[in-house]
């Protein structure tokens, strides 16, 4: 009896453990992301142990189309779409975009257009 005890208090431990890794994540969740609630499953298509992919952004942001139509829409005062078919083609959404930590411009490598990654 007491061996079991033991098995089950470890298996709780080790459950809150995962349970609370997991919340400290999604407690990272930022931006629209965190507003809309959006479930941690619609981003980590292949499992939680990976980061998102451009498949799981684009099952809620529909297209590279409708994206950098978005972008002209709330960003007119922008000189270039960032979301443009430049000369890097159609990169990954999270080679820019991070939800759980800051994002990052890649165009910024090179040019200096003054973008901020959401």
């Amino acid at each position: 009896m007491k061996k079991s005890l033991h098995l089950l208090s470890a298996v709780a431990m080790s459950a809150a453990v995962m349970f609370i890794g997991f919340n400290a994540s999604a407690v990272e969740l930022r931006g629209s992301h965190k507003a809309n609630q959006v479930a941690c499953k619609s981003c980590h298509t292949k499992g939680m142990k990976q980061a998102g992919t451009t498949e799981g952004c684009l099952s809620c942001h529909e297209s590279y189309d409708a994206v950098r139509a978005l972008t002209e829409k709330n960003h007119p005062e922008l000189e270039v779409n960032p979301h443009m078919d430049g000369h890097l083609g159609e990169l990954d959404c999270t080679d820019c975009h991070h939800i759980h930590k800051p994002s990052e411009v890649v165009c910024s490598e090179c040019h200096q257009f003054g973008f901020t990654a959401p």
